[in-house]
């Protein structure tokens, strides 16, 4: 399955693509975000995560998902990031403006301007039927249900800068 348009030379228009996701579960005050990044053919997953977070947001999961892809994608590369949270592309991409998540909003420029990427972000319909944004959302509801069986990977809220430093030190 082929996910875009190719060039006349037959390449893929990206080095990679990345699907990203996030959810929040409000009543039990936790949540979790997920990521992939594939080859350029959108065939083979080089890289898979998922993390459930206390007190944060959703908006918080998804925009930290798309960082964490980010810097698990090799510097120097062309990335397509597919996501299905329009608010967090607007905010990433200066469409829309907000105090409240700026910290992540400048983690991502940092991201990119340090690993010299060439980002593109796409808005996906969620629940739609593609097949990797459900692989995304069930990694979401995987890490959840560790979460509620033992709490394993818990971080308290999303710290740009911790997440930055703990990703970085891999």
């Amino acid at each position: 399955m082929r996910y875009w348009d190719f060039r006349e030379s037959g390449k893929p228009r990206y080095d990679y693509l990345a699907y990203t996701d996030g959810s929040y579960l409000l009543p039990k005050n936790f949540g979790a975000a997920a990521c992939i990044v594939l080859d350029g053919e959108g065939t083979d997953i080089c890289y898979k995560w998922s993390e459930v977070s206390r007190y944060s947001t959703s908006n918080r999961q998804e925009m930290a998902a798309i960082i964490h892809a980010l810097l698990h994608t090799p510097e120097g590369s062309s990335v397509l990031v597919r996501s299905d949270s329009e608010n967090g592309i607007a905010l990433l991409t200066g469409t829309v403006r907000s105090k409240k998540d700026w910290d992540l909003v400048q983690l991502y420029r940092q991201t990119v301007r340090d690993r010299r990427l060439r980002v593109s972000l796409e808005w996906i319909r969620s629940h739609s039927g593609d097949p990797w944004n459900d692989y995304v959302d069930n990694l979401c509801i995987e890490a959840l249900d560790l979460f509620e069986a033992d709490g394993t990977r818990v971080r308290e809220g999303v710290d740009p800068h911790a997440l930055y430093a703990y990703l970085c030190r891999k």
